[in-house]
């Protein structure tokens, strides 16, 4: 691939599914404070403005369940180690389970889960350099010192993992730097992609399903979206796709354009050309 065209901004969104949007929107603005839109069916939750880099969606399914999902991990940033400890008081307060502070090359966090049994890192970006955080909202249950302002890594689930390896970085432009053993008992390792500046907020870690994840019975959910202000970059990802021939969608919403791949399984990846004003 050309280096002069692989400009990759981030990760600009996460979507996901719930059995109830309602216990989402609970969980998301009124416990842990972030801005949110309605889109009918679906929530978008984000920072003040819900920019790119901080927005994660949720689509209501009835009878939903996470069983074949992809995404096992969603990771959210706040600007602070003391945040961590403002959002387990935050979680204790209203009788939900998250675990210990711990660290990761560095950087602390602590997990929780909602009420799809949906993992969720948060993790303080006080030591981290790469992509920035967004804005706080002061229509906020939270401190907006301490607010979750950006999404930090994203860990998946794959059937292909060589496939998906060779999309990610063939077609959207990630770089494939590192991989690590999640446990001592672990039998395999993850798989590090970087996303533009990297750092917690554009990093996507992948490994191999154990069994064959199936298309779920309501259809493709889960989404993650790149973003890239280059259109040589847009162009070359493009292009990659005609020359490998994989199948795609283009999308034309408000002005931005999108390339949308879909793997078998139900996962979809994104890449969208952010037209800044």
């Amino acid at each position: 691939m050309n280096k002069g065209v692989n400009i990759m901004n981030g990760l600009r969104s996460v979507t996901t599914g719930t059995d109830n949007l309602e216990k989402t929107k609970t969980l998301f603005k009124d416990v842990l404070g972030l801005n949110v839109a309605d889109k009918g069916q679906a929530l978008r939750f984000g920072d003040a403005e819900l920019n790119s880099g901080t927005r994660i969606h949720f689509v209501e399914i009835p009878n939903y369940t996470n069983q074949d999902n992809h995404i096992e991990n969603i990771g959210l940033r706040l600007p602070s180690d003391e945040g961590l400890d403002e959002y387990r008081a935050i979680l204790d307060d209203h009788q939900i389970d998250h675990s210990e502070i711990t660290d990761l090359n560095g950087h602390k966090y602590f997990e929780f889960n909602d009420h799809n049994h949906q993992t969720f890192n948060i993790y303080s970006n006080e030591h981290n350099t790469g992509a920035p955080l967004g804005m706080p909202t002061f229509d906020s249950t939270v401190n907006p010192l301490h607010q979750i302002q950006g999404l930090g890594p994203v860990l998946l689930k794959v059937n292909e993992l060589l496939l998906t390896q060779s999309i990610l970085t063939k077609v959207f432009g990630l770089t494939h730097f590192a991989e690590y053993t999640p446990h001592p008992e672990s039998y395999y390792k993850v798989q590090v992609f970087r996303i533009g500046e990297g750092g917690l907020g554009g990093e996507l870690h992948l490994y191999a399903a154990d069994e064959d994840l199936k298309m779920p019975k309501h259809g493709i959910v889960e989404q993650i979206e790149f973003a890239t202000e280059s259109k040589a970059q847009f162009q070359n990802a493009l292009q990659q796709l005609e020359s490998i021939g994989i199948p795609y969608q283009s999308l034309d919403q408000e002005g931005e354009k999108s390339l949308r791949i879909s793997e078998k399984s139900g996962i979809t990846f994104i890449l969208t050309l952010e037209i800044k004003s």
